[in-house]
């Protein structure tokens, strides 16, 4: 008798809520936009950082590329071998034009990316192994303006950085040497001055 009323309590319960859910009005389920964050553009001190390290690694960059290619490689394969050597702030830029080299583009049209990747500083670079490549022209004298270049744009940053040292030493020299010569000058006399007060 109880698992008969059992019984019939489990099905007056399915079926209520069969009832209940058959007047339930449905729900619409608004599929949420979930935005990806957008990048965020690099901020002016960090374009600057990026353009300072570049312009010291860059001529470095230019006599390994000479290096490679007097040693008897060919352009785009002296990129390809000079790239895991480079400085962080410029590998990218050249392992890209080798990753285009790489997947069929020719090698004059993947040195495009040199200069925007990296500014103007790669444009003498990038337009005279274009030129070799598209015309013809003989890289030897290509090599040796590249070398020069590379040597006075390091000369003008050593001169840039002598020019800058007296400023950035003024503070540090200044905080250093006043302190001193109070010590060593100006206490005495104040400490001889008091000692004759109180005689």
């Amino acid at each position: 008798m109880i698992t008969a009323l059992s019984a019939v309590a489990a099905q007056v319960a399915l079926l209520a809520t069969a009832l209940a859910l058959r007047h339930e009005r449905p729900r619409v389920v608004r599929p949420t936009t979930a935005h990806a964050p957008t990048p965020r553009a690099p901020s002016r001190r960090a374009v600057r950082a990026h353009k300072r390290a570049t312009d010291r690694a860059f001529p470095d960059a230019v006599e390994l590329v000479v290096l490679a290619v007097r040693a008897g490689y060919l352009p785009a394969a002296a990129i390809a071998v000079v790239t895991p050597h480079l400085a962080t702030p410029i590998r990218a830029a050249f392992d890209e034009v080798s990753a285009r080299c790489a997947n069929g583009e020719r090698f004059a049209d993947a040195l495009g990316s040199l200069p925007r990747r990296l500014g103007a500083i790669a444009a003498p670079l990038a337009d005279s192994f274009a030129a070799a490549d598209r015309y013809g022209q003989p890289l030897a004298p290509v090599l040796e303006r590249l070398a020069d270049e590379a040597r006075q744009h390091r000369r003008r940053q050593a001169d840039t950085l002598a020019r800058q040292l007296p400023v950035r030493m003024s503070l540090p020299l200044v905080l250093c040497t006043l302190p001193s010569f109070v010590l060593l000058a100006v206490v005495p006399l104040l400490l001889a001055a008091l000692s004759s007060l109180h005689r």
